[in-house]
């Protein structure tokens, strides 16, 4: 899974941002849309918060899937 499969199945951008907005981490819909353009990747600070959103939602996101894709 790399990071685009990653904010899709997370429900795609506008919901991931909304959903780390509400656990304290601001962070508008443009900016996960943009980690998803070509050789842009997910910032390593929103991992743990990312892979916490996976679980609570049942999508595993694991920090070795995203660092995985992040050296790819």
């Amino acid at each position: 899974m790399n990071h685009i499969d990653i904010i899709k199945s997370l429900g795609g951008a506008k919901k991931l941002s909304d959903e780390l907005t509400k656990r304290g981490v601001p962070v508008a819909p443009v900016t996960v849309r943009s980690w998803t353009l070509s050789g842009r990747m997910i910032p390593a600070k929103y991992w743990a918060h990312i892979a916490k959103i996976g679980a609570d939602a049942g999508v595993p996101v694991s920090f070795e899937t995203l660092a995985q894709d992040a050296a790819a």
